[in-house]
């Protein structure tokens, strides 16, 4: 391995090269260990070429950031190249030694965690003593470093890759490589930027649309609902020139399905997108509400700062005149995804969203590290996507807008993590305690106590985001065009904290999670309405186009709720709304997993697709998840079974 030429660049070339030889070794061991589960999950929504183009995307990002690593680990070793010129090949030879050491030490211990972390989650021992078991591998590797034999072996184990020849086929690949995925990805790119509003005719007779999408907001903890602290105050004023449609529900328990369901109208078994990282199918987009409008005229807009919702919307953008970017917190010291999007295009291969959450969930462990060195780097007590940056997007998009739009804002309060910003901080909880991360049912330690104290971060937040809307529509009304809009509020999906299931995204379908809030209000209506009629997200895209004054398409099943709008406490024990969960499915196979609810306004029933037992109960008590009433009203249960099964005849039909 020896370098035998005196020139300082050409040194500096053969040490930079090793290193980033040794560092590629070490990352694509990570990807290797890190990348089976990923894989695995990622067979359900992605096509195989999508999944090889995936793992080409961070391999890449390996080679990248190998190349970043190699040329830290460089620069500090050029004042010593410079002062002893004759003692350059030396010196190079000692560090790539040591790097390749470190190396070795790195992979061997990389897969030693991986089987450990197999076999624990294969046997279920958490008792399993991981942290000895690498303490003592530490030891044994230090002890063969003492045995010249085992340490030359270890030394020498890595000559093959760090001889001139290997170095330079290994950037010259990895140059390549990364250079045919971005051509590729510029190739294929999507053209989705806004086409701008030039050429967008104005529609002065038809009313504006304002379509408002909350995330994770469950109409159970709104005062607006009766909920006992006062979370949405200037929601509940909102909705007193407004209809109120009191059992009104999302078709799924998290953000994809039921954002997908809203756009399109569709259930979640139909559209295809059930998977968080999910995205509709091509032939969706003219399907889509956002393209209806503009079909018709409208000037479409979106202001969307929630990721899955961002980068499902995405696949739509080209139906948007304006699509700004997720609007993010300017706080963060750095942005990694801004500066990503800034050399890569939309491409239309893959999933954006995954790779953002890798990017996210990577970069949240680098400022951990970062903030020892500089405390800004530490912003895990702000919320990343405040709501009112949501809406001040928003207002700047009314600005642009012509008479004759239809804008969509979705904002990801109060959504987890339940950060509130000052002064909605303490408003209900006086603990200081910050609830920063993603949470599930078996990492509560405080029990029943925590999750009450999650909740109040909950509905502080939910306050903020009241206040932000708020904001919004009042700066709305004070500009005159409210008389001529019709804003629609609603939400993706709710938030559970009680009855055995807590936050969102449970097949269970309890109560609060699909139990979401619906305020309309057409242009100049000054009375409030209380609906207690059913219905779910599917019936949003019907009523926006007949506000609109436009015809629903033969491909819409659903039915408009305008007939509904004024009709003050009629309707209760009518309609149907349905629920569904498939994330447990492929979108290439026919469904045989997940569950089906429907709830008719008195009775919820869920069926389970694989096992065909079901939970029957009254809506009143659907916030227990394990409560089923099915063996005191058989009758009720069989006719709502039939009641899925014909509206959905795809769904295996399994015996009770």
């Amino acid at each position: 391995m020896t370098v035998r030429i005196g020139n300082l660049g050409a040194t500096l070339f053969a040490l930079w090269s090793r290193l980033f030889t040794l560092a590629n070794v070490v990352l694509l061991f990570v990807l290797a260990a890190w990348l089976p589960e990923r894989v695995s999950g990622w067979f359900f929504h992605l096509t195989t070429a999508e999944v090889v183009f995936e793992i080409a995307v961070r391999a890449v990002f390996m080679l990248v950031l190998a190349a970043a690593l190699g040329t830290l680990l460089t620069l500090p070793i050029l004042p010593f190249l410079l002062l002893r010129p004759l003692s350059r090949s030396r010196t190079v030879d000692a560090i790539t030694r040591a790097a390749g050491v470190a190396t070795v030490f790195a992979c061997v211990a990389i897969a030693l965690l991986t089987v450990m972390d197999s076999v624990v989650a294969a046997a279920h021992l958490k008792w399993f003593p991981k942290s000895i078991v690498f303490v003592a591998y530490c030891i044994a590797f230090a002890a063969a470093l003492l045995i010249p034999k085992r340490r030359k072996q270890v030394v020498g184990s890595l000559d093959g890759l760090l001889s001139e020849k290997a170095t330079r086929r290994t950037v010259l690949a990895a140059g390549l490589s990364s250079t045919a995925l971005l051509a590729g990805e510029f190739v294929g790119a999507r053209t989705v930027a806004a086409s701008g509003l030039s050429r967008r005719a104005s529609v002065p007779r038809r009313p504006n649309i304002v379509l408002i999408t909350f995330d994770a907001l469950s109409a159970e903890d709104m005062s607006l609902y009766g909920y006992s602290l006062r979370t949405t105050p200037r929601i509940d004023e909102f909705s007193r020139q407004c209809s109120v449609f009191n059992s009104f529900y999302s078709t799924s328990t998290f953000t994809t399905p039921g954002i997908s369901s809203i756009l399109t109208g569709a259930y979640p078994s139909e559209h295809h997108a059930y998977h968080l990282d999910g995205t509709l199918p091509r032939n969706y987009s003219a399907r889509s509400l956002p393209h209806i409008m503009r079909e018709a005229g409208y000037a479409t807009a979106a202001s969307v700062n929630n990721p899955a919702a961002y980068f499902l919307a995405e696949g739509l953008a080209a139906e948007f005149d304006l699509f700004p970017p997720m609007a993010r917190r300017p706080e963060r010291v750095i942005d990694p995804w801004h500066l990503i999007e800034t050399v890569r295009p939309r491409p239309s291969f893959g999933s954006r969203f995954d790779e953002y959450s890798d990017m996210e969930r990577n970069w949240v462990a680098v400022r951990a590290e970062l903030k020892r060195f500089y405390p800004p780097f530490d912003n895990s007590r702000l919320y990343p996507f405040p709501p009112k940056l949501a809406f001040e997007e928003a207002r700047d998009l009314l600005r642009k807008l012509p008479d004759g739009f239809f804008l969509w804002v979705h904002t990801l309060a109060p959504h987890n993590p339940y950060l509130p910003d000052e002064p909605y901080l303490g408003r209900f909880l006086q603990s200081g305690e910050s609830f920063a991360g993603s949470w599930l049912r078996d990492q509560l330690s405080g029990g029943l106590d925590e999750i009450g104290r999650r909740r109040l971060r909950y509905d502080e937040l939910l306050l903020e985001a009241d206040a932000a809307f708020g904001s919004f529509l009042s700066e709305l009304d004070g500009s005159g065009r409210s008389r001529d809009t019709a804003v629609v509020l609603t939400a993706d999906h709710g938030e559970c904290f009680v009855g055995g299931v807590f936050g969102h995204d449970s097949q269970f379908q309890s109560r609060p999670e699909i139990h979401i809030p619906l305020a309309i209000r057409t242009p100049g209506q000054k009375q409030g309405y209380r609906v207690p009629f059913t219905a779910d997200q599917t019936s949003l895209l019907p009523t926006i186009l007949e506000i609109a004054g436009l015809p629903k398409p033969d491909f819409v099943r659903p039915r408009s709720l305008v007939p509904w709008l004024q009709r003050d406490g009629q309707g209760a024990g009518e309609g149907l709304a349905f629920a569904q969960y498939l994330e447990t499915d492929s979108v290439f196979g026919p469904l045989n997993s997940g569950t089906v609810g429907v709830i008719d306004g008195e009775y919820q029933y869920v069926l389970d697709l694989a096992t065909g037992r079901a939970r029957l109960r009254c809506v009143a008590e659907a916030h227990l998840r394990d409560l089923d009433r099915s063996a005191e009203n058989p009758p009720l249960a069989q006719k709502l079974r039939e009641v899925i099964h014909a509206r959905f005849p795809d769904l295996p039909r399994l015996r009770a």
